[in-house]
């Protein structure tokens, strides 16, 4: 116990118990991701992740009793994350007075070109032979596409089939230039498809 100037015991500040498991929590997830972008699925276990958090095997379990668990808990977390960045820059372009498609489609090509994209990838992958894995992973992949929906839809005033089937090729052609960047660095070339898709993308809508 510390003592005062004065000599008398002052108690130390506790960390309320809800704080501390927001903070425990987050070290579980942060070293997740980071395991999956350096390890890949297969070597990112849950005892690489306690060592990374620098915490003991209990612990973990408390907060996500199975490696499914943490590792979708750990790319949500990562989405949400992601998807106020995404919001703020995208108010910043839309203020600069940039066309609401481009601004839209430019971002959420630097959303899936960006190396935490790997993390995900790295479960989808995963999941296709792991039905635990993939029965979690599924309601994550409809909502982070509802929640980019629904962003295209307060963008454009557009809410209509063409509108979210426009959105449904867009998220599936960055995936699959997501994936090709494992194996080709073709950046320039990779931002001439993305302009080509925005060019296609405003005549679909027109």
């Amino acid at each position: 116990m510390k003592r005062a100037a004065t000599g008398v015991p002052t108690k130390r500040a506790r960390i309320p118990q809800a704080e501390r498991r927001r903070i425990t929590r987050g070290k579980l997830l942060g070293a997740t991701i980071e395991s999956l972008i350096d390890l890949g699925y297969a070597r990112t276990t849950t005892v690489e992740v306690g060592e990374r958090a620098g915490l003991s095997r209990g612990a973990q379990l408390h907060h996500f009793p199975s490696r499914a668990e943490l590792l979708v808990a750990a790319i949500e977390h990562l989405a949400d994350e992601r998807s106020k960045e995404f919001e703020a820059a995208l108010e910043v372009r839309l203020d600069a007075g940039d066309e609401p498609i481009d601004a839209m489609v430019d971002m959420l090509w630097e959303m899936f070109s960006d190396p935490l994209y790997w993390a995900t990838i790295e479960l989808m992958i995963a999941a296709r032979t792991d039905p635990e894995l993939l029965e979690k992973l599924e309601p994550f992949e409809r909502s982070l596409g509802g929640r980019i929906y629904g962003a295209f839809k307060e963008l454009t005033g557009r809410g209509d089939r063409e509108a979210r089937t426009a959105v449904e090729m867009t998220l599936y052609f960055m995936r699959g230039l997501a994936m090709e960047r494992i194996f080709r660095a073709k950046d320039s070339h990779y931002g001439e498809l993305v302009g080509r898709w925005k060019r296609q993308l405003r005549a679909m809508l027109a």
